[in-house]
């Protein structure tokens, strides 16, 4: 049986450098996250917005009902501390307002607080580079 012995010596195989096919990998990588991320706040604003909406319905009559019934009539005031015989406890303002605040802050995270792309990015190491 003959033995071939290779004499010649073959480069290594090139080591594996992030060429620029991969860099577009991770830059998708990174903007799908970015992505998913944004998504998600959106998703979670429009929830907490259902949610806030559908309470205020569900509550506000149940509010009518039992301040009407209580204080016989419409309402002549508003106050917590019933002065007044026919005045409205306003409760549901305090409930409105604590809602509305969550949502706010929910949708300022989900509209305004966003990623910096990379676009924006290597103009700003540009304009560093220049100063």
């Amino acid at each position: 049986m003959p033995v071939e012995t290779i004499t010649k010596t073959e480069p290594d195989a090139p080591v594996a450098r992030p060429g620029p096919e991969t860099a577009e990998k991770q830059d998708e990588a990174v903007l799908r996250k970015v992505a998913v991320q944004h998504l998600d706040r959106v998703r979670k604003f429009k929830l907490y917005l259902a949610t806030y909406l559908l309470a205020m319905l569900v509550l506000t009559p149940i509010w009518i009902i039992t301040q009407y019934e209580t204080a016989d009539g419409w309402p002549k005031h508003l106050s917590s501390r019933s002065r007044y015989p026919g005045d409205w406890d306003p409760w549901i303002i305090w409930v409105a307002l604590a809602g509305a605040i969550v949502v706010a802050i929910v949708g300022i995270r989900a509209y305004l607080d966003r990623q910096e792309t990379e676009g924006e990015i290597e103009r700003e190491i540009e304009r560093l580079k220049t100063h």
